[in-house]
C-alpha cells in the first residue's frame, strides 16, 4: 500500500502543478480583459466629465458676451427712435468691451453698411471677418436669438476669434442692424488647460447646424481638422445631451470620445483620446502578471509538501483557533461595548462584562433569557423583524433604541446583528450582538434636525418647513377647511431706521413670542415668512375661530406696548393681519391660499393699519403696489 503511494506522489505533484498554472493563466487572462474594461469604462467617464465641465464654462462664457449684446442693443433702439448722436452708443461699446474679460472686439453694422468699432485697431484683428455675411444673415432671419459664428484666425495678431451677432430691430420690426462681437478663444484654451491633458487628448467645440467653433490644441488650416463623425455629435447631442461615443478617423485610428450638448447655446462639447494609446498601456501592464505563471510551479511544490503534513498543520490550526476563541473573549471583556452571543431564538448565551454599565445588570443574570423581555412593543418588533431578516439570508442588522436607566434619564443604544455562518454552508447556528452607547450622537443629529427648521432669530418654523408642512396639510387633509394668516410689522423699517436693528431684533424676538404663547396647542403652526412678516396656519378652523384667533393675536402684540414713535397714532409696535379661509370640500392649492392672504394683508395695510382683513378665494389678480 505504502509503495503504491510513493508511485503516484510524482504525478499527483505533476498534475497538481499543471492544475494551479492552468487557473493562474485564466485568472490572469480574465483580470487582464476586466482591467481593460475598467480602463476603457474609466477614460469615458473622465472624458464625460470634462466635456461636461467645458460645456458648462461655454454656457456661462457665452452668457457674459450675450449681456452686454443685449444691452447694446436695447440701447441702439433707443438711439435710433430718439434719434440722438451715436456716439453715446460708442462709448458703451467701449466701456463694455474693456470691462469684459472675454470679448476682444464689439463691432456696430447698422442697415445702410456703416460700421463702428469699440477699439482703434479694430480693422486689423477683425478684418477676416466678413461683416456682409453676417449683416446678410440676420437681415433674413427675423430671430432677435444670439448668432454664434464660425471660429477666425486673426493675421495680424495670430489669434483665435469666435464670432457672436445680434440683430436690432427697428421700431416697426425692419431690419435696423447688427451687434457683432469677438470672443478670444485663448481664454477657452486656458480653461481647458488646467484640466490632466494627455498627449493625445484633443476638445471641439460643435454648433449644431454642424460649424466647429473650437479645436484643441489649435490648428493653423482650420479648427475643423481631425473630427471625425460629426454627424453623429450634431443628431445624437439633441436627442441624448451627453454621452460617450467611439468612432474611427478616415486613418483608421480609433478613438474614444464623451460629449454634452447645450440646450441653451446649442453647442456640444466633445473630448476625445486615442483608444490604441490606451491599449499599449494596458498591454504594458499585462505583461507582469503573466510572470505569476512561474511561481505557480513553485506554489505547486510547496502544496506538495504541504500535502504530507496536513495532519500535523491540521492539529496546529486547531490550536490556533482555540488560542484564537480566547483572544477574542478577553477582547469582548475588555470592550467597553456589550458584546453577546444570542441563539436564532434571540436567547443570550455570552454577555460581555461591559453590560453590567450599560445594561446595569450583571452578565450572569442576562445569560439565558430573552432579548426582547423588558422591551417595549415598538423595540420588541424591531428585534423580532431583525432576527427574521437575518434567517432570511441578511449578513447584518442595526436596531437603535432608547433605554431609561435607575436614575430615570433615557440614552439611545444601537445594536449591530451579525449572524454566525459556518463555511460549509450550513443553516446559521447564532448571532452576535454588538451593543454601544449613541447617546451623544443621536441627541446632536436631532439637534440638527430641529435647526434645520427653525428660524434663528425667532424661535418659529422657517419659511422652507412652513411650505412643506402647507403643503402636507393640503395633500393629507384634501377639502378639509383651513386657514392661513399672514402678520406684518406695521411701519418696521422706520423702527429700524429709529432705534437701530439690534432693537429691532430683539423686537421680532419679543413679537414671535407673543404670537406662539398665543396660539392654541391644536396644531397650529407659526413660522417667520420673510423679514417682518410672520404666518400662522390653522388646520381646521374656520372663520369665526380664525377671525378670533387673529384678534387675541393682534391685542397681544399691542400689549407688548414696544414703542414706535414713528407708528402713528398709536406710538407703539402694532401688526396687521391678512386672513384667508378655505372652507370644508375646497379644492384651492397652497398658492391661492398664500396669494389670498396677502391681499388680505395688503388690504389691512391700505385700511390705516393694525387690524384684520378677510380675503375672498379665490384672490383677485395681483396688483401692482407700493410697499406700504
Amino acid at each position: 500500500m505504502t509503495s503504491t503511494i510513493d508511485n503516484w506522489q510524482p504525478r499527483i505533484r505533476v498534475l497538481t502543478v499543471i492544475v494551479i498554472a492552468a487557473l493562474l493563466a485564466g485568472l490572469g487572462v480574465w483580470n487582464e480583459i476586466t482591467t481593460w474594461q475598467r480602463l476603457v469604462l474609466s477614460s469615458n467617464n473622465r472624458l464625460l466629465e470634462t466635456a461636461r465641465a467645458i460645456g458648462l464654462h461655454t454656457d456661462d462664457v457665452f452668457a457674459l458676451a450675450e449681456q452686454p449684446l443685449a444691452q447694446l442693443a436695447l440701447k441702439a433702439q433707443i438711439v435710433r427712435q430718439d434719434q440722438r448722436p451715436e456716439a453715446a452708443l460708442l462709448e458703451d461699446m467701449q466701456s463694455l468691451r474693456r470691462s469684459s474679460t472675454f470679448l476682444n472686439e464689439i463691432i456696430y453694422i447698422q442697415a445702410d453698411g456703416t460700421v463702428s468699432h469699440s477699439r482703434p485697431d479694430a480693422m486689423a484683428t477683425t478684418a477676416e471677418l466678413s461683416l456682409e455675411e453676417y449683416s446678410g444673415f440676420h437681415r433674413s432671419h427675423a430671430s432677435t436669438d444670439t448668432h454664434i459664428g464660425t471660429a477666425v484666425r486673426s493675421k495680424s495678431a495670430k489669434d483665435w476669434l469666435l464670432p457672436v451677432s445680434r440683430r436690432i430691430d427697428a421700431p416697426d420690426g425692419s431690419f435696423a442692424g447688427v451687434l457683432l462681437a469677438t470672443i478670444r478663444l485663448d481664454h477657452f484654451a486656458r480653461f481647458i488647460e488646467s484640466f490632466d491633458l494627455r498627449g493625445d487628448t484633443a476638445f471641439y467645440l460643435v454648433h449644431s447646424e454642424g460649424g466647429v467653433l473650437l479645436r484643441y490644441p489649435f490648428w493653423a488650416r482650420s479648427v475643423e481638422a481631425d473630427l471625425g463623425d460629426r454627424e453623429f455629435f450634431q443628431d445624437q447631442g439633441p436627442a441624448k445631451q451627453q454621452g460617450n461615443h467611439e468612432y474611427r478617423l478616415q486613418s483608421g485610428e480609433s478613438r474614444l470620445s464623451g460629449y454634452y450638448y447645450s440646450p441653451d447655446t446649442r453647442v456640444t462639447a466633445i473630448v476625445t483620446r486615442s483608444k490604441s494609446a490606451l491599449f499599449h498601456n494596458w498591454v504594458t501592464r499585462s505583461k507582469y502578471p503573466w510572470a505569476c505563471l512561474i511561481a505557480a510551479y513553485v506554489v505547486g511544490l510547496g502544496i506538495t509538501f504541504r500535502w504530507l503534513r496536513q495532519i500535523r498543520l491540521r492539529e496546529i490550526g486547531d490550536r490556533k483557533v482555540a488560542a484564537r476563541e480566547a483572544e477574542l473573549r478577553l477582547i469582548a471583556n475588555a470592550s467597553s461595548d456589550v458584546i453577546e452571543k444570542h441563539s436564532m431564538a434571540g436567547l443570550r448565551e455570552y454577555v460581555s462584562p461591559a453590560a453590567a454599565i450599560l445594561f446595569e445588570q450583571a452578565p450572569e443574570t442576562l445569560i439565558g433569557t430573552n432579548v426582547t423581555d423588558g422591551q417595549d412593543e415598538a423595540t420588541r418588533t424591531a428585534w423580532r423583524s431583525a432576527q427574521l431578516r437575518l434567517q432570511s439570508g441578511s449578513l447584518a442588522e442595526t436596531i437603535l433604541a432608547q433605554r431609561q436607566r435607575a436614575d430615570g434619564s433615557v440614552i439611545w443604544l444601537e445594536s449591530v446583528l451579525s449572524c454566525v455562518r459556518s463555511e460549509n454552508g450550513a443553516p446559521a447556528d447564532g448571532i452576535v450582538v454588538v451593543t454601544r452607547d449613541v447617546t451623544r450622537q443621536e441627541t446632536a443629529k436631532r439637534e440638527l434636525d430641529t435647526l434645520a427648521v427653525t428660524d434663528e432669530l425667532t424661535g418659529l418654523f422657517n419659511k422652507r418647513y412652513f411650505s412643506q408642512h402647507l403643503q402636507t396639510v393640503l395633500s393629507e387633509s384634501p377639502g378639509a377647511p383651513v386657514s392661513l394668516l399672514l402678520l406684518d410689522l406695521d411701519r418696521f423699517k422706520q423702527f429700524n431706521d429709529t432705534y437701530g436693528h439690534l432693537p429691532g431684533d430683539n423686537c421680532l424676538r419679543d413679537v414671535a413670542n407673543a404670537i406662539r404663547s398665543a396660539l392654541p396647542e391644536s396644531g397650529a403652526v407659526a413660522a417667520r415668512f420673510g423679514g417682518e412678516e410672520m404666518a400662522v396656519l390653522l388646520p381646521g378652523f374656520g372663520q369665526a375661530a380664525s377671525l378670533l384667533l387673529a384678534e387675541q393675536l393682534r391685542r397681544a402684540v399691542e400689549a407688548l406696548k414696544i414703542a414706535h414713535e414713528a407708528n402713528a397714532p398709536s406710538g407703539i409696535v402694532t401688526i396687521s393681519i391678512g386672513l384667508c379661509v378655505l372652507p370644508k370640500g375646497h379644492s384651492e392649492t397652497s398658492e391661492t391660499l398664500i396669494v389670498s392672504a396677502d391681499q388680505a394683508l395688503y388690504e389691512a395695510k391700505s385700511q390705516g393699519r393694525n387690524r384684520i382683513a378677510l380675503s375672498a378665494v379665490p384672490a383677485p389678480p395681483l396688483k401692482q403696489f407700493a410697499a406700504v
